[in-house]
């Protein structure tokens, strides 16, 4: 919202300059983002009258102007397409300033003397966008006859500073210049002027009816009747005051309605009432895949949430967001109706968002309008166009639905303030700060009653009384003071918190660096790395590699590799914490995941004076999650096994990581081809559901203490099947040997040269402990017997 100093004065006094006056609304609670100065780097600008236009002897497209600045009568060659006699400019005089630090000096111009210039709106800090469009590409010329040499922001209302108030969403009522004049109150007293709203109205009656099928959707919606009205510029002071809003001048029917909604806060729309096509309105719910086409000449598809006015037949406009192009006010335009509204406000923000048309209205109705201006804005806007456009006002307002203008109110008290405060103001400080406010406020009792008008209907409970008064007071007025307390509980992290701390610490330390990236990807990544291959679809993406919800946090991770590869960054090791989505459907809230991720690619743990180094294969990110596993006190819980799930992965060199016989993941290398389409060399990946990890709870950590006696070591060698996992001879030697087998782990597997086709040979080595005594060898023939007749029973051959 921007708020004009000049615009501001015509609602209230203000006495402080404007830097203070910026300062107290920040301290209040409404943060002033900038100050627009358009009086910054000017000098010597003032209005000129053009005597006589003649063309450059020297150049087509250049005029020669004898210009009269008051002072004097000076030549000044203008290129300006617009320029003409018997016209009033801004003329920046020699030894002038412009805004960007221009300096205005005395030239020659193909021969031909130039003392000066004439100025565009554009040149004197107007941007391009809020020019009006007959001055757009030209010069500025003044509707009015103001004196030459008189001040030109002054002449233009530009002697001005903007502030611009960056709103938090609950002061909707900060949203309009009377908004803006009650804040100021509150900060600074006086009193607020109410604009003029009183109509003279004709004899004849209104002609439309007012019918509103669904007084949910619309509650109220009022309508005023004009006839005979001029289309023409308004008042150059209302245009330029709708520029410092913002807004760019139209015409002044059209500017008169945006004026009022500066004004008011209430959005206000102007039919042609000759191009409604019938004596009433109504409004209703669209029907589903209706058509209709808006101002800006597209055509819409509505569905069943959207509202729309009509004719009680065809729609001409589509309620609180934007009119439609058959009743627009035009060059032709003779007779208007003015419609005043209250539409339900999360159906105004749902169809706004839907079909990208994000206005002034639009955002004032998404917070919802203050009920008190809804009749005094339509009543002001009838009234400017008596004034400005030669309007008569017919008599009545047509209307439909409960306006109801009850103010709210909230009990209270000083207890209850200054306990919230820490302040002891009295009741007296208290009634006069609300008071204010605009708010009315009365005691009994001690109870304070506070008397709540529409356009704060932010304010719902006494603690928003009690927030009130403590930012008028003043935040830094407040004594600073220590809680109370008995107890000291000192804070510490989750379970959970404490887990992914140890995990991003363990990665950490094995060489990986933590990667953020985007929960939105492309559709074609879905799917990736991830049984799930729906997604939750963005309504407005911001591009298509940002247009659903994530389902792995892979292919980010792959991409993240990619772009440190091409960048000579050549060794990479990334992990990933984030969340994926399960989606319910797309009108549905997803599930979201939390899950684990990572990747490496390029040499591993890479000493140069061996040159040793580990490759980015299966058995990296194995090795990555068994530490995991072992931090966290799962390492016996957690089993692989052999799997070729997705097609990003390599079939053979792939596994699923189970938690308790239960699929939580995946580790394994990239298909080479996958690899290659990435521009990425061996590379290899994991993915688990954090979340399952995490619910396990592990209790306390027991520890052995160090044997005493020494392990004993056999090793046994088995020719068996060329698909047989080696996990399965593991669980065959524990089944075998449940006591005193400490370690069993493969050391060698081989299926070169003198092996038959469709067998290896696997060496494993198994480590016996007896922590009481030391086992003999008749123990160890004992404890290993039944081992070797147990691999023997299950079909191995054991070798030699």
């Amino acid at each position: 919202m921007r708020v004009s100093r000049e615009w501001l004065e015509t609602f209230i006094d203000i006495n402080v300059p404007t830097n203070e006056l910026a300062e107290s609304i920040t301290r209040g609670g409404i943060e002033v983002d900038d100050i627009i100065d358009y009086t910054a780097d000017i000098k010597k600008l003032v209005v000129g009258y053009v005597k006589s236009v003649k063309p450059h002897p020297e150049a087509d497209r250049l005029n020669l102007c004898e210009v009269d600045t008051g002072e004097e009568t000076t030549q000044i060659v203008c290129g300006a397409p617009n320029v003409k006699a018997d016209s009033y400019v801004i003329v920046s005089k020699v030894g002038g300033r412009l805004p960007g630090g221009i300096k205005i000096k005395r030239a020659k111009l193909r021969g031909e003397v130039s003392e000066g210039m004439i100025c565009s709106l554009e040149e004197i800090g107007v941007k391009e966008e809020y020019v009006p469009a007959e001055y757009q590409g030209g010069i500025f010329m003044f509707n009015g006859e103001p004196a030459p040499g008189t001040e030109a922001l002054e002449a233009l209302y530009l002697d001005d500073q903007v502030l611009e108030f960056d709103l938090t969403p609950n002061r909707k009522d900060a949203l309009s210049m009377i908004g803006a004049a009650y804040e100021t109150r509150a900060l600074f007293g006086g009193e607020v002027e109410v604009p003029e709203t009183a109509v003279s109205e004709i004899d004849d009656v209104v002609t439309v009816a007012i019918e509103n099928e669904d007084a949910e959707a619309v509650p109220f919606y009022a309508a005023r009747e004009v006839r005979g009205v001029e289309i023409k510029p308004a008042p150059l002071w209302m245009q330029i005051r709708l520029i410092k809003a913002g807004i760019r001048p139209i015409n002044n029917v059209v500017d008169i309605s945006n004026y009022v909604l500066m004004e008011y806060g209430q959005p206000l729309h102007m039919f042609d009432r000759d191009q409604i096509g019938s004596d009433k309105i109504v409004t209703r719910k669209a029907r589903e895949d209706e058509k209709f086409t808006t101002l800006d000449g597209k055509e819409r598809t509505l569905t069943a949430e959207d509202i729309v006015i009509t004719n009680g037949d065809a729609t001409i406009a589509l309620a609180g967001v934007m009119g439609g192009l058959d009743s627009e006010v035009t060059d032709n335009t003779v007779n208007v109706v003015i419609e005043s509204a209250l539409f339900e406000p999360v159906k105004i923000r749902k169809t706004s968002s839907r079909l990208n048309l994000r206005s002034e209205a639009s955002q004032r109705f998404e917070k919802g309008v203050s009920h008190e201006f809804i009749l005094p804005a339509v009543n002001r806007a009838a009234y400017l166009l008596e004034k400005y456009a030669g309007g008569k006002t017919l008599k009545g307002i047509a209307s439909d639905g409960e306006l109801n203008l009850e103010p709210g109110v909230i009990r209270t008290s000083a207890d209850f303030i200054n306990n919230r405060l820490g302040t002891e103001l009295t009741v007296a400080e208290i009634l006069g700060t609300l008071q204010k406010l605009g708010l009315g406020a009365e005691e009994e009792n001690g109870a304070i009653d506070v008397i709540i008008p529409s356009r704060r209907d932010d304010l719902k409970i006494p603690e928003d009384i009690s927030e009130e008064v403590a930012r008028i007071f003043g935040y830094d007025n407040i004594p600073s003071t220590l809680p109370e307390y008995s107890t000291i509980t000192p804070g510490r992290l989750s379970d959970e918190q404490h887990e992914v701390r140890v995990i991003k610490r363990q990665l950490n330390a094995q060489g990986f660096s933590q990667a953020i990236n985007y929960a939105l990807t492309s559709k074609k990544r879905i799917g990736e790395f991830s049984p799930l291959t729906e997604s939750l679809q963005l309504l407005m993406p911001m591009s298509e590699d940002r247009a659903v919800l994530r389902t792995s946090l892979v292919p980010h991770l792959v991409d993240n590799a990619t772009y440190n590869v091409n960048r000579q960054q050549k060794n990479v090791s990334l992990f990933e914490i984030g969340k994926i989505f399960d989606t319910n459907g797309q009108d549905q809230l997803p599930d979201e995941i939390e899950m684990l991720a990572g990747i490496v690619t390029g040499e591993q743990h890479k000493t140069a004076w061996t040159n040793t180094s580990v490759p980015s294969d299966f058995y990296t990110v194995k090795g990555v999650l068994e530490s995991l596993f072992e931090k966290l006190g799962l390492v016996d819980r957690v089993t692989y096994k052999q799997s070729a799930a997705h097609d990003e992965l390599h079939p053979g060199r792939t596994a699923d990581v189970l938690l308790d016989d239960k699929v939580i993941g995946f580790a394994g290398e990239l298909h080479p081809q996958y690899a290659e389409d990435h521009d990425l060399g061996q590379t290899a990946v994991f993915e688990i559901n954090l979340a399952e990890v995490l619910k396990v709870k592990t209790g306390s950590i027991l520890y052995d203490i160090l044997p005493k006696y020494p392990s004993v070591s056999r090793d046994v060698a088995l020719e068996v099947s060329s698909d047989v996992n080696v996990s399965e001879i593991i669980s065959e030697i524990r089944a075998a040997a449940p006591k005193y087998l400490e370690d069993v782990y493969p050391f060698d597997i081989y299926d070169g040269e003198h092996m038959a086709d469709g067998k290896k040979s696997v060496a494993l080595h198994l480590t016996y402990l007896n922590r009481e005594k030391t086992l003999t060898d008749k123990d160890i023939e004992a404890l290993h017997t039944p081992v070797e007749d147990a691999l023997k029973a299950a079909g191995y051959i054991l070798r030699g």
